[in-house]
């Protein structure tokens, strides 16, 4: 059965963090809905391209109806995530039931509010670890997977990010294959 992922978007949301992640998982056959928090049509990401999204939050009846939920960083789209209620309810009830909850760059502050981090090593944006409560914080991987929880650190590893999202909904070699495929040796060999 495809799996499915609601990637939700909002205003100053960073284009990278959910450019990346959504064509890795859309080459790996992952069902992604971009989802305004919003409600609206399209959104105006953190460095002002205009993104149309597949679906608005009120057309969501059951976030259980996903395997995983993501959020990009990019401000202010990390805290209008944060301080969406609705978001932090889709957060608890998908980390609840086991499934797969992720956040990168700033919007790990999303999954604090909501709780579920307390337990957890995770990772961000350099200095958002002041706004997040939980058991470990590391600032030196760029991705970390901590049971259903996945947080990455920003923009130049919001394709490894994406990757790891892969990697916990197929548990295969797709993830792998895609990399390669995307050049991703090339590009280590010439950092």
């Amino acid at each position: 059965m495809t799996k499915k992922v609601a990637l939700f978007v909002e205003n100053g949301s960073e284009e990278l963090e959910l450019i990346a992640p959504l064509d890795i998982l859309r080459r790996a056959n992952i069902q992604v809905d971009l989802i305004s928090a919003n409600n609206e049509e399209y959104i105006t990401s953190s460095h002002d391209v205009k993104i149309i999204v597949d679906k608005k939050i009120n057309d969501i009846d059951n976030i259980l109806d996903y395997d995983a939920i993501v959020i990009p960083g990019g401000m202010p789209g990390s805290t209008l995530l944060r301080d969406n209620d609705k978001i932090i309810k889709f957060y608890q009830e998908m980390y609840n039931a086991g499934k797969l909850v992720a956040a990168i760059c700033a919007a790990p502050i999303v999954l604090s509010k909501a709780g579920i981090l307390e337990d957890k090593e995770v990772t961000s944006y350099p200095g958002f670890d002041k706004e997040i409560n939980c058991k470990t914080y590391d600032k030196e991987k760029a991705v970390i997977a901590d049971k259903n929880v996945i947080t990455a650190q920003g923009p130049a590893v919001a394709i490894l990010f994406g990757y790891e999202i892969v990697n916990y909904l197929l548990q295969d070699d797709t993830a792998q294959n895609i990399s390669d495929g995307m050049l991703v040796p090339v590009l280590k060999n010439n950092l």
